[in-house]
């Protein structure tokens, strides 16, 4: 493998990770408040008896797309992009030498064991 090839499979790994960040952050966003917020905020289940006072009838637990309208209605479309920019200083070298380091890795296995069999892609896996 040449050195151009790796900068090649650096860079693609690099785009790749970030696009990949950029197109869950929203979803990471949405489950972290789910696991982070108090339930009460959510509580739509009140009932009003006329015989027993107010009463909740069941406490529901807020869903995903509950929990992305009332971020959407409050806060705004960007708040679903909140943390990404140190998200991205994570992922994007990482994923970058994670799949240059693969494809360098699967390349040596080639002519050590069967090419392209699970052998290898499973070792250069584990190796990258």
């Amino acid at each position: 493998m040449t050195q151009r090839d790796t900068l090649v499979h650096l860079f693609a790994g690099g785009c790749g990770g970030t696009v990949g960040a950029i197109l869950t952050c929203p979803l990471e966003v949405v489950k972290t408040r789910l696991q982070s917020s108090s339930v009460t905020l959510y509580i739509s289940e009140v009932q009003l008896n006329t015989m027993a006072g107010a009463s909740v009838n069941r406490v529901v637990s807020p869903g995903p797309l509950h929990c992305l309208k009332v971020i959407l209605e409050k806060e705004g479309p960007r708040s679903l992009f909140r943390g990404l920019g140190p998200n991205l200083v994570g992922v994007a070298p990482s994923r970058a030498i994670y799949f240059a380091a693969y494809s360098n890795c699967k390349e040596k296995l080639n002519g050590v064991f069967d090419p392209d069999s699970t052998q290898v892609h499973m070792i250069s896996a584990a190796m990258a």
